[in-house]
């Protein structure tokens, strides 16, 4: 009996873990998630959205079909804006720093360069060398009757340059240098009809061996060149900007030096049995400080501006004069040389409109300027201090006035 109830306990335990078992083959298990991945979701074939990972299979337990392998979606990293190379090359490109800058007050002081292009005429400079008369008389001046225009050498508008830059030290100070190079040229020629009279020079010595010197065509040439550096502190006085009514201002003063160096040439010819000949030469070099003021007021909400600027340049220089008269014949008829120091006042004043771009970087200006130098020994003055043998104040005032363009860039 004991026998028989063993047997029966082994049926009952061997059955109990074969459906177990049975259980067990039936359940699916669960996806194990890879070390390191990324879960993503996935619809299972019972309709669940799982957070599983990829690849992972599920039964169907209501469906005698098998379960099919659901396939996941890979996981692709988005890039960071600014964090990669393109982001940096964006931030740090020169577009983005002509457009996305900030935007300065107009009155600050700014690093930048710019160039001007002048186109002046000298006055005051012209030389009269020739005179129609009604016929030969005795060779002193004074005693000759005009009969027509006196002929003359006089200049025009001629182009010229300046070209500078400024260093920024502060919002409300600056360093500034500057070049500027104008040269001018001016000819002339005359003649006259024998029956009608001859030309008398005005600028032969009147006595020298055959000074007179009548002829019956003349030509004379002149020219006039300078050089000026500048080297300036600028310091802000005012500086102003209102949102409300759209309207900036600036002004300040100047403080600085400048060298200068002038030359004043000219030559002369007579034409009649043989050649007269005259010609001077006028040299300037010197330096000294400037002061003065500058200004500007702006209409921020269209750009455009008008400016003023005057300055003071206190110059003190030599003067090298030289005077020569020749024939083809007699040779030299006379010469001299002279020098003297002069203080030489100059002063450059310029007013006119301009605009500035957008960003208040670049700007364009145009206006009218004008130059004057005082105290200057001239041709015309030292020809008659030369005729007359009179040196003690051979001086004139020379002026330059005209247009005035500049184009700025501003960092």
């Amino acid at each position: 009996m004991s026998r028989f109830l063993r047997i029966i306990c082994l049926l009952l335990v061997s059955q109990a873990t074969f459906a177990t078992n049975t259980r067990a083959q039936n359940q699916s298990a669960q996806p194990v998630l890879p070390y390191g991945s990324t879960p993503v979701m996935q619809v299972a074939p019972d309709g669940v959205v799982h957070l599983d990972g990829p690849y992972a299979n599920y039964s169907n337990p209501q469906y005698t079909t098998p379960a099919q392998a659901a396939i996941g979606q890979p996981v692709v990293p988005q890039p960071v804006l600014g964090t990669g190379q393109a982001g940096a090359t964006a931030d740090t490109s020169f577009s983005n720093y002509l457009y996305n800058a900030p935007i300065p007050p107009q009155f600050d002081h700014r690093t930048g360069f710019y160039g001007d292009f002048l186109f002046l005429r000298p006055r005051n400079a012209e030389v009269a060398y020739a005179l129609p008369i009604d016929g030969p008389v005795l060779p002193v001046l004074g005693n000759e009757v005009p009969i027509g225009s006196t002929a003359v050498v006089d200049f025009g508008y001629e182009p010229g340059f300046r070209a500078g830059g400024t260093w920024c030290l502060s919002a409300e100070s600056s360093l500034a240098v500057q070049y500027s190079q104008f040269s001018s040229n001016a000819s002339d020629s005359a003649s006259i009809n024998p029956a009608d009279g001859v030309l008398r020079s005005l600028v032969t010595h009147p006595l020298g061996a055959n000074a007179a010197t009548d002829a019956l065509s003349a030509n004379a040439s002149s020219s006039i060149d300078y050089q000026l550096i500048d080297g300036d502190y600028r310091g802000q006085i005012v500086g102003r900007e209102s949102c409300e009514t759209m309207c900036a201002s600036a002004l300040n003063f100047i403080l600085g030096g400048r060298y200068a160096t002038m030359d004043q040439d000219f030559g002369a010819n007579f034409v009649a049995a043989g050649t007269t000949s005259v010609n001077t030469n006028i040299n300037f070099n010197g330096g000294g400080i400037r002061f003065g003021l500058e200004g500007e007021q702006h209409r921020t909400s269209r750009g455009l501006f008008v400016y003023g600027r005057g300055v003071t340049n206190i110059l003190v220089g030599e003067f090298d004069a030289s005077y020569r008269q020749s024939n083809t014949f007699a040779g030299n008829q006379a010469f001299t040389d002279w020098s003297a120091g002069r203080v030489v006042p100059v002063v450059d004043l310029e007013a006119g409109i301009g605009w500035v771009g957008p960003m208040r970087r670049f700007k364009v200006s145009a206006g009218y300027m004008v130059s004057a130098w005082f105290n200057v020994v001239t041709t015309d003055e030292f020809i008659q201090a030369v005729q007359q043998s009179n040196f003690v104040d051979p001086s004139g005032t020379l002026t330059f006035d005209g247009l005035t363009a500049r184009v700025a860039w501003e960092f």
